[in-house]
């Protein structure tokens, strides 16, 4: 009886080792898949700067390349009443907005045209489908304006807002500036643009659903001395008025 509980006890050491090596292994797997997702996102991840008729700062939000001309996604309400755009890339150089090419206003989605260089663009890749809840995502954007800003977190829900559809709802911080940033799963896909938070909320916070990207309105606006005209879809803002800091939303 004793040589068995000595077996016994040799076995169990062994599983626990066992157990230990793969639970190591397995973390450092997954260490180095968020540091490989986080390397390939951070290029095609910009900061928008939004100026008023008189060259005034207005806002700070974020964005990121759609396609190989250099075209940004990011929110509408992060360029209303703005009559000048410009982008930062990851290296710091600056890029002017041309013209909007599409838009989506009841979604708060934009598309914006710039003239960074075609060699120095690193685009995206949509969804074409929801995620699904307990997904693990990362959000990136320049919360505050902090740029190149990276949270992680999980699809918490997909809400239905009548008159508008689907939303996600995810647990990783929607701060402003946030705004327009991608939120990506870990297979480097974008299934969702940065929105908004609830104002006085726990972790309450929301992305557009990336699907939308994919029919929005074409049109061809010139960005000129004009403001945009803002859009009322959403009523809680993530952006940043420089000229008051806690913005819109109440943040």
């Amino acid at each position: 009886m004793g040589a068995i509980d000595r077996y016994s006890v040799f076995y169990l050491k062994i599983i626990i080792v066992v157990l230990f090596i793969f639970f190591n292994i397995s973390r450092a797997n997954c260490q180095e898949s968020f540091s490989g997702i986080i390397e390939k996102i951070m290029p095609s991840v910009v900061t928008v700067n939004t100026y008023g008729k008189h060259n005034n700062k207005l806002k700070v939000g974020s964005g990121f390349f759609i396609n190989s001309n250099g075209d940004v996604i990011t929110n509408c309400h992060v360029i209303e009443k703005a009559a000048k755009i410009e982008i930062i890339s990851l290296d710091g150089a600056k890029y002017n907005v041309k013209k909007i090419v599409a838009e989506n206003k009841s979604a708060d989605i934009v598309q914006i045209a710039t003239n960074i260089p075609p060699n120095k663009v690193h685009f995206l890749k949509i969804s074409e489908r929801l995620p699904k809840i307990g997904d693990r995502i990362l959000v990136f954007g320049s919360p505050l304006g902090f740029e190149q800003t990276v949270a992680d977190g999980l699809i918490s829900a997909i809400r239905e807002i009548p008159t508008f559809g689907k939303i996600i709802q995810i647990s990783a911080p929607v701060s402003p500036g946030s705004s327009g940033g991608p939120v990506v799963n870990l297979n480097g896909e974008v299934v969702g643009v940065a929105a908004f938070q609830i104002v006085g909320g726990q972790n309450l916070n929301f992305a557009i659903p990336a699907p939308i990207l994919l029919s929005l309105k074409r049109i061809e606006k010139q960005i000129t001395t004009k403001p945009i005209e803002p859009s009322n879809l959403i009523p809680r803002r993530n952006d940043i008025n420089l000229d008051y800091a806690p913005g819109i939303d109440g943040n």
